[in-house]
């Protein structure tokens, strides 16, 4: 219970607290993070509004909502945050509520749904029946202009220890509306940052595998090569019998034999080590750090027993293996000099395989 605070009287406390809302407000609209905006929404309501405590709980896809922040109180974040109220349980809340303009206040005597997990306020009740009671609650819907409820803002606590009054539900109602907008806002920033995400992702990576494509693999060397004195090992690696599993079991098999060993090779990676799919069922690797060549040697034997295991999937049983060439240099030696040399040392391999080879 806040003491020794009363809400004033007059058009100078209301404009006050205007002000108050609008400083919180900016603070909340220029946060472009989901958490950052619900925590400001709720110290908001705080400092401007009038009210002890504040929880802010966020619509589900399933029309459940769950508390994602509280100020006010950290036993109140630490108790309520993470909690979820079923859909039936918030209409049910909905339907004993008084609507105050475009808010909802819950008389003590009406109850809350008894499977609704709330936090009651340590404070006496009152004996003036316009006092504020512990069981008493007070709820402003987050609507979008759709009309959709994008979450609710949850007060306790009115400054004085009463009902609040109109001006102060004004500007909790005020507030409402701008945490929506925010709370949208924020929404539409992750949904572009994610869109953004996958399109980067779909640009630097081969969509069967997963792995790294040529673009990414050439960014990411090209600021390997910026740092001085460092041992390089890149390493080609080709499948033998690609080609034949394609034309016998379709190309859904060879699909399906390009993930398998591209799993089998990452796994055989030290930290830190880089593997690219080419194109086709090409592969490169690039290693270093210290006694790369040995690293480049036992590496290669890893890729060629790991990918001659066979491949037991959807279209059956097959079997491929890998001709690995392999070249080791400094930075100095650039990028593309060591991978033409590991790709003429790959061919080598496939020539002493078989003289006419055919993937």
């Amino acid at each position: 219970m806040l003491d020794g605070v009363s809400v004033r009287d007059g058009a100078d406390a209301h404009l006050q607290a205007l002000r108050a809302l609008n400083a919180v407000s900016k603070r909340v609209h220029s946060s472009l993070d989901l958490t950052e905006t619900l925590d400001a929404v709720a110290e908001g309501v705080v400092e401007a509004a009038g009210f002890g405590l504040a929880a802010v709980n966020l619509a589900e896809p399933n029309g459940d909502f769950t508390v994602v922040s509280a100020a006010g109180s950290e036993e109140l974040r630490c108790t309520m945050v993470g909690t979820r109220g079923g859909a039936e349980h918030w209409h049910e809340l909905l339907r004993r509520a008084e609507r105050w303009g475009a808010l909802y206040f819950v008389d003590h005597r009406k109850g809350v749904p008894e499977d609704l997990q709330t936090w009651i306020p340590d404070i006496p009740e009152p004996d003036d029946p316009d006092g504020w009671h512990p069981h008493d609650c007070l709820f402003a819907p987050l609507m979008a202009p759709s009309g959709e409820w994008v979450g609710v803002l949850s007060v306790d606590l009115p400054v004085g220890g009463r009902r609040p009054g109109p001006q102060q539900l004004e500007v909790l109602s005020l507030f409402a509306e701008h945490a929506a907008i925010a709370i949208l806002h924020a929404r539409m920033h992750a949904s572009l940052e994610r869109s953004k995400a996958r399109l980067q992702y779909a640009a630097t990576h081969d969509p069967l595998t997963g792995l790294p494509n040529r673009a990414w693999l050439r960014s990411r060397v090209d600021a390997l090569l910026r740092q001085p004195a460092r041992q390089v090992g890149v390493m080609v690696v080709d499948l033998d019998g690609f080609k034949r599993v394609n034309d016998a079991a379709g190309h859904e098999a060879g699909d399906e034999v390009l993930m398998v060993v591209a799993r089998r090779m990452q796994r055989h990676l030290r930290e830190g080590d880089l593997l690219a799919r080419m194109g086709g069922d090409e592969f490169v690797a690039v290693l270093t750090g210290d006694d790369v060549t040995r690293a480049v040697q036992e590496t290669a034997a890893r890729f060629q027993a790991v990918v001659a295991e066979p491949v037991v999937g959807r279209t059956g049983t097959h079997q491929v293996t890998a001709s690995v060439g392999w070249a080791v240099g400094t930075v100095a030696d650039g990028f593309s000099r060591l991978l033409r040399a590991a790709d003429t040392e790959m061919y080598r391999a496939k020539r002493r395989l078989d003289p006419e080879p055919t993937h």
